[in-house]
């Protein structure tokens, strides 16, 4: 669904003239819709870890050399996904400023390479000594929605844009700003809205189930998927 089918099905909920354009239009009731789209893709954005949001991330240590440029739309990134798959070690991190500096300081060698996110990029500390050693990891984009041609976005940008959100979310945030923004009565419109949104959540993804007993013939909690990645020692893959 297009930017503009998104604010017309807005309007006529409603009960608002449909607008014909939107990112170019100098109604100011386009302008005002147009700029509750952009408040709710951005908001709807950081509520969650969107499934589709998500995206890996793969490059090449080159040795002597501590600092590596972030993914284009890099967002934030997802926790304990970071690892040197050369080596098969995780890394520890998003390390605090605080952390950060004690490794830097201090004298004992970090078993596990540590890494931090500064400055729009990523450090590993020790500085790797080698080249082509994969660090991998998983992010979140901040690319909301897409042009026509499917290039990720971070704003709509033309009425052609469609979103990689929940449309129907995008529409019910639209609506009940709407309301709250012209002084009407939106509670039950935000409610429905928040509901919807909960529901979204509860559905994204597939979180796999973990049963609370253990293989007779391994010490690992058993996984409905029936899979048995490995054992872990020290941040290790043994």
């Amino acid at each position: 669904m297009s930017l503009l089918a998104i604010i017309q099905n807005a309007a006529d909920r409603l009960g608002l003239t449909r607008p014909s354009s939107v990112v170019t239009s100098s109604d100011p009731l386009a302008m005002t819709l147009l700029g509750l789209a952009q408040e709710e893709g951005k908001t709807l954005a950081r509520r969650h870890s969107w499934q589709v949001l998500q995206s890996e991330y793969t490059f090449p240590t080159v040795g002597e050399t501590s600092s590596y440029a972030l993914p284009a739309g890099f967002d934030r990134i997802l926790v304990d996904t970071v690892f040197n798959r050369t080596t098969h070690r995780r890394m520890v991190g998003d390390l605090t400023p605080a952390q950060w500096q004690e490794s830097q300081a201090s004298q004992v060698t970090i078993i596990n390479p540590a890494f931090r996110i500064r400055g729009n990029l990523f450090y590993i500390n020790p500085t790797p000594s080698v080249s082509a050693q994969t660090i991998a990891y998983e992010y979140i984009s901040k690319n909301w929605c897409q042009s026509a041609a499917e290039v990720g976005q971070t704003a709509w940008a033309s009425d052609a844009d469609t979103g990689i959100l929940d449309e129907e979310l995008m529409t019910l945030g639209i609506v009940w700003r709407f309301k709250s923004a012209k002084g009407l009565d939106y509670a039950e419109s935000m409610t429905n809205y928040e509901m919807q949104v909960a529901n979204a959540v509860a559905r994204d993804g597939a979180p796999m189930r973990i049963q609370t007993d253990t293989d007779p013939e391994c010490d690992a909690p058993r996984f409905n998927s029936g899979v048995v990645i490995g054992t872990v020692t020290d941040g290790a893959f043994d």
